[in-house]
């Protein structure tokens, strides 16, 4: 092909393609239920409050991308569990027991690709799927129902956790699946989000996990 042309058909494609366009912009309120995947342990509900943007690069075609920004608060009941009073277990002289009340605040940002099925002029559903992104910032976790218990040999050295050097929770990441059932400027959003890696360092123990959430959202179109 000759570069002269080359360069300027793409130019009109992009144009052609982009003036066809359409986005959605919406804002979203809800719950999430969230629970370890292999550690024992009761879900709790936890506010989300979000933003979201769908893009449909062909407005022929209701293919789109979307991405968003949204703030996960997670809760997760963890009962009786163990851990020793010192960073190094042999030098500790006590056992510490209680119920973790497990309080995890994320900025959430998902990437997603979905597709939308016009019902009539006023309903419409669609489903996504895609990755997200977790980043923690802010740890209210708390133990409840303290106890203990001094420790007499060295049987009693069997601990549940222990005590990390630096309390640090990173980063993790989900997969999502999603659809959502739409009425004019209203919706309803349904997602399950699975876990691609564990989120640790909790309450600054060794605790550890793969957490997956149940989400609802109400959401808005503007």
């Amino acid at each position: 092909m000759n570069k002269s042309l080359f360069i300027p058909g793409m130019m009109i494609l992009i144009m052609a393609v982009s003036g066809s366009a359409r986005t959605l912009k919406y804002g979203e309120i809800g719950i999430n239920q969230s629970q370890f995947r292999n550690e024992s342990c009761e879900s709790r509900i936890g506010p989300s409050i979000g933003i979201g943007l769908d893009y449909y690069p062909i407005k022929s075609f209701d293919g789109f991308i979307g991405a968003g920004l949204i703030y996960n608060n997670k809760r997760i009941l963890i009962k009786n569990r163990t851990w020793p009073s010192s960073i190094h277990k042999e030098d500790a002289n006590w056992i510490w027991s209680g119920d973790f009340q497990i309080n995890l605040s994320f900025v959430e940002i998902p990437l997603q690709i979905g597709y939308t099925i016009d019902v009539n002029d006023n309903f419409s559903t669609s489903i996504h799927a895609g990755y997200s992104l977790l980043i923690p910032i802010k740890d209210h976790t708390r133990v409840k129902n303290t106890k203990v218990t001094e420790i007499k040999n060295d049987a009693d050295r069997d601990f549940d956790y222990f005590l990390v050097d630096e309390p640090y929770i990173p980063w993790s990441k989900n997969f999502h699946i999603g659809f959502k059932i739409s009425f004019k400027r209203i919706a309803l959003i349904p997602k399950y989000s699975r876990a691609l890696s564990t989120t640790e360092n909790i309450a600054g123990i060794s605790m550890k996990g793969k957490i997956d959430s149940f989400q609802l959202f109400f959401v808005y179109s503007f």
